[in-house]
């Protein structure tokens, strides 16, 4: 798979990368990274993560997948512990409600993000 398309496409839609042999690293928005290996002649390998200081995992460096599953467990356990606090008479609710409304934008944001960058790479390399 030559990675010149990939390049070509990539200034062409002036995207900050780094090429290091057929591995190019792209930075998008928000701190989310794309990592597009092409040392595989037969298929192209897209990876991402979420880097440095983010919106769904702080200072925590991981993929989205990974993400999304520890923020559905975050918000369990805060669920859970506003239940908890309900009975001390604390209503934690509408903080469990801005903390719901913050993960699902904000993994909305990546997710689409994620997947019309994939679907751009896509079509470049299958010309």
């Amino acid at each position: 798979m030559e990675s010149n398309n990939v390049i070509i496409f990539l200034e062409k839609y002036d995207y900050a990368y780094t090429v290091k042999d057929k591995i190019i690293t792209t930075n998008l928005n928000l701190s989310q990274k794309v990592i597009i290996d092409l040392s595989n002649s037969q298929k192209v390998i897209i990876t991402d993560q979420l880097v440095s200081w983010n919106f769904l995992t702080g200072g925590i460096t991981m993929s989205l997948k990974n993400a999304i599953i520890y923020n559905f467990v975050a918000m369990l356990f805060f669920g859970f512990f506003c239940q908890y606090l309900e009975f001390s008479n604390k209503d934690f609710s509408s903080l469990l409600l801005v903390f719901i409304g913050w993960v699902l934008i904000f993994t909305s944001y990546y997710t689409i993000n994620l997947a019309s960058f994939k679907q751009e790479i896509i079509n470049c390399t299958s010309e």
